[in-house]
């Protein structure tokens, strides 16, 4: 049994865990299609994946319900309306405790400025209105500490009713009551003796039972205070039963920004084991402000999993697609390109299970884009519904259906990706994904008399035969302040390394595409830089001992990726994605490296060196007669190599890498898929073009 564990992360396209264990192995059946599917926004599992908010704001216009999951009774006070706010009950930094909103306010700016975890809580007490500023979600009552440490300076020149001190999730409980009107009547009566007091729900089989808790104490001393406090005031309460499920409701007025309007809070203990549903009232969606205001079908489930709030979409399975399918492929792409993206997408889904513990897949590129409707059009929406229930399946079981951007021109084969075969991936096949540089121009790599090196778009430049006296061509700048690109693109973020102006002659290094998903240019990298990103790959025993002088790509697969590179003259193994995040982030790993201090130099007699070699300098001869050595010639000299090709070398080893596709280029790529459509192709042929002896199936009939 072969067996491939390799988590590859992707740009627009899906990320997995793929297993293969043959025909009769874990997997999903294609005849068990659900009708939806469960996709975490918010999810802590550690090394696994990581994705965490100190706060969820759920909002809808139509007004949001609230109940327990596993319809334990409905958490229906108060009525949420159209927003509710969810938090983790845990230590907090209590930084001020004032009757001037317009304080609180303040304070909260300065720590909202630095901290995503600033809250302001309104109580009622002995009469007065009473806002609470605190800061951060923490696990232990040390790290709230260190953290009132530092933002109790925040408070500095505001009058505080408190000095600031680790408030904690640790409380005594009244109750219970029979109603939330109950509980709130006790809330009053034990603001109004100075106590903070909240209305907590928790499940029950009769439905919600309604409690108060008092105080928010971090520790047991301080507990133990509070409820001899409580009993002296004449009132009863308890503690509550270690490890109870329970909501507790504060009045939160940070997201408003209004001492009059609030949203209901609740905060769910840190020890998990509840989870409580949002669904919209009426036809709608609901909006996660902490997910970039995206808006969503269907029901957020809440809970706490390692400490940290757990946010989960439950959708319907179409609908999901009908976002990533928007945010997978271009709407205007033709319908077999949007049909074979959505039967794609779904297989991809279904394939692994509950794959993140809770859910089923994540909401980025680790599963696969879904961004709610922010991402849905009417094409991709057309694509989903003419293939419902479609999957692919081999031997019986839905495939886990990988897809890319782009291939770069040819499909990756499972063994140069990670050493594993796979028999339902085609393997490398040749990928028609040129449709991308479409409309694109041309770029010349180009050196100036400064001896800087960069990039002019090809229709700002014009050829008019001339050459330099090493009888190098020579081209024309045609127009004013023309900018060389360090990259060959146009980036408003990215500084240009130098302007020329009409009339110009620039030394032609080369024409290249247009920087894109399928023609790319990384560089120049330093060594230094490279040399960290390659050794945070690997272990201990096999690191890089630097500095690091050569870097080549020394076996590649059947479809040209690299599979091995030589650094430093040893040879380097990794698989899959993993080469894209040691070498910075580059989009594929169908690459070609240019070791810009690398060359082999013709002495006298016959003689040869290779450099860099480690001893010595470089002697460049000048096309004026002069000698100087390269470091002193600003850093880059251009040589005519042996081949007849111009070249920029440097005297400090520096490496472009020069490659295409984007993505792992395992499975369909998303352009390829487009390339196809435009040549007839339906959206079964297209798959089976990338997927190889699958079957599309529905509901188990093919």
């Amino acid at each position: 049994m072969t067996k491939l564990n390799r988590r590859v992360a992707l740009g627009a396209s899906a990320a997995v865990l793929l297993a293969w264990a043959g025909a009769g192995g874990p997997a999903a059946n294609a005849a068990l299609v659900p009708d939806t599917i469960r996709v975490a926004l918010f999810l802590d599992l550690g090394s696994k994946y990581q994705s965490t908010t100190p706060v969820a704001t759920l909002v809808s216009a139509g007004g949001l319900g609230l109940s327990w999951v596993g319809g334990q009774g409905k958490a229906d006070y108060p009525a949420p309306g159209g927003t509710v706010r969810f938090a983790v009950d845990a230590y907090r930094a209590m930084v001020l405790e004032t009757e001037d909103f317009s304080a609180a306010q303040t304070v909260l700016k300065k720590i909202q400025a630095s901290s995503k975890a600033g809250f302001v809580t309104k109580l009622t007490k002995k009469g007065k209105p009473v806002y609470q500023v605190s800061e951060g979600v923490y696990s232990t009552a040390s790290a709230a500490q260190s953290a009132l440490s530092k933002w109790a300076a925040a408070a500095g020149g505001q009058t505080s009713l408190v000095q600031p001190y680790v408030a904690g999730p640790l409380a005594v409980e009244a109750g219970p009551y029979a109603s939330a009107s109950e509980a709130l009547a006790a809330v009053a009566q034990l603001g109004n003796a100075g106590f903070d007091a909240f209305v907590a729900v928790k499940p029950s089989a009769e439905g919600t039972a309604y409690a108060v808790r008092i105080g928010q104490a971090a520790g047991q001393a301080e507990l133990t205070k509070i409820q001899a406090a409580v009993a002296a005031s004449g009132f009863s309460a308890q503690l509550p039963a270690a490890g109870g499920a329970y909501a507790v409701i504060r009045d939160d007025v940070t997201y408003t920004g209004s001492a009059t309007n609030s949203a209901p809070l609740y905060a769910l203990p840190a020890a998990g084991g509840v989870a409580l549903q949002a669904d919209v009232q009426s036809d709608g969606t609901i909006q996660v402000v902490e997910r970039s205001k995206n808006k969503y079908r269907g029901s957020m489930q809440i809970s706490v999993l390692n400490n940290n709030l757990a946010v989960v979409n439950v959708v319907g399975l179409e609908p999901y697609l009908y976002s990533v399918v928007g945010a997978e492929v271009g709407s205007s792409w033709p319908a077999e390109a949007q049909k074979a993206q959505a039967v794609a997408a779904r297989s991809y889904a279904l394939a692994g299970g509950v794959t993140y513990q809770i859910a089923d897949v994540v909401d980025n590129t680790y599963s696969q884009a879904y961004n709610g409707l922010g991402s849905e059009n009417a094409n991709s929406t057309a694509g989903v519904q003419a293939t419902a229930g479609e999957v692919m399946t081999y031997g019986g079981k839905i495939i886990t259906a990988m897809f890319g951007a782009s291939a770069g021109g040819i499909t990756a084969d499972p063994l140069e990706y990670a050493g594993n075969a796979i028999p339902y991936y085609a393997g490398a096949v040749q990928s028609p994904d040129g449709g991308i540089q479409k409309g694109k121009l041309d770029w010349y790599r180009v050196a100036l008399d400064s001896g800087t090196v960069g990039y002019i778009r090809g229709d700002l430049l014009a050829d008019k035969g001339q050459k330099n006296e090493a009888g190098l061509a020579m081209l024309t700048v045609t127009g004013d302040n023309v900018q060389v690109r360090p990259s060959p693109r146009v980036q408003t973020d990215v500084q240009p390394v130098a302007s020329v102006n009409a009339g110009a002659l620039v030394l032609s290094l080369g024409k290249t595409p247009e920087y894109t998903n399928n023609s790319w240019v990384e560089g120049p990298l330093t060594a230094d830089k490279l040399l960290a990103t390659i050794n945070a790959k690997l272990s201990d025993k096999n690191k890089i001992q630097g500095p690091l002088r050569t870097l080549e790509v020394f076996e590649t697969g059947s479809s040209g990726r690299a599979v091995r590179l030589k650094a430093n003259g040893t040879t380097v193994q990794l698989y899959g994605d993993s080469w894209r995040s040691a070498l910075g982030g580059i989009k594929s790993t169908l690459f070609k490296i240019d070791e810009t201090a690398r060359a082999t130099i013709a002495g006298a007699n016959g003689a040869s060196r290779e450099v860099p070699d480690g001893a010595g300098s470089l002697q460049v001869l000048g096309g004026d007669g002069t000698v100087r050595p390269l470091d002193s010639a600003g850093g880059t000299a251009i040589v005519l190599n042996g081949s007849g090709q111009v070249r920029a070398i440097t005297a400090a080893p520096q490496f472009i890498l020069t490659g295409t596709g984007f993505g792992h280029g395992l499975g369909m790529s998303q352009w390829g898929a487009l390339g196809l459509a435009e040549q007839g192709y339906d959206y079964k042929k297209i798959l089976q073009y990338y997927y190889k002896d699958i079957k599309i199936e529905k509901d188990g009939a093919s």
